[in-house]
């Protein structure tokens, strides 16, 4: 069975990523902050193997551990997600030095040291692996209040590429996902904004879901260094408060 590391995996577009890598077949590394049940975590683990690693990503020793525990656990890791994110809205000129830390602490370096040691456990796997990271509408398009955000979106999407190229050799593909305006409960926004998308709706995080699966299967063997805008047609007419 074929193991999917998916951090940020308990709420939102996470939550919708387990579950359909769980319909694909997949065994879940379900990767939290904190362990904070609601019972999801119970449910999935009667569909498919699944085991909680659980562990703050702003801590550099942490991205390790949960590759290790993952392999220790469910044997191997052929796909990683990393989808887990924070962001801070602010001026740009009212942002600190500890908001430019803690964003690129999580969403760049996590997402690489976490790559990085899924990279050399796939690199164990007769057929390599896969890597998604989940970046958003604004590595390519900015958005005012999101200067660090959308920075450090940018240098994870970089980042994807970068790693595609030096990962080839080893059967590891790479990609980003880049969500726009995604209706999860965390965002209040989606409805509220949903007739600026011009295909006229917000996102479901399923749709999103859809995408990584696509991007995780056999199908996408060819794939490799790209970033999939999944926005509603929104970056083709750039609105600065109108994406997730």
């Amino acid at each position: 069975m074929r193991v999917a590391l998916v951090t940020g995996a308990n709420t939102g577009i996470g939550a919708a990523i387990v579950e359909r890598l769980a319909s694909d077949g997949f065994a879940i590394g379900y990767a939290t902050h904190e362990r904070d049940d609601d019972g999801a975590f119970d449910r999935l683990s009667q569909r498919t193997r699944a085991h909680w690693v659980v562990g703050d990503l702003a801590d550099p020793a942490v991205p390790e551990r949960l590759v290790r525990e993952t392999v220790d656990r469910l044997g191997r890791v052929d796909v990683l997600v990393n989808n887990a994110g924070l962001s801070v809205a602010k001026p740009a000129l009212e942002l600190s030095a500890d908001d430019f830390d803690s964003i690129f602490d999580v969403d760049v370096r996590a997402a690489f040291l976490i790559a990085q040691h899924a990279a050399l456990a796939m690199r164990e796997n007769d057929d390599g692996g896969v890597i998604v990271n989940i970046t958003s509408i604004h590595e390519h398009v900015p958005r005012h209040g999101f200067a660090l955000y959308s920075a450090a979106k940018a240098a994870l999407g970089m980042l994807t590429r970068g790693l595609a190229l030096e990962l080839a050799g080893d059967r590891i593909r790479v990609n980003a996902v880049a969500p726009g305006l995604i209706a999860t409960a965390a965002n209040d926004e989606a409805e509220e904004l949903a007739s600026r998308v011009p295909l006229g709706r917000p996102g479901e995080p399923e749709e999103v879901a859809a995408l990584v699966a696509f991007l995780c299967s056999d199908d996408a063997r060819y794939v490799s260094g790209a970033s999939y805008l999944i926005d509603g047609a929104v970056a083709q007419r750039p609105i600065p408060d109108a994406a997730g």
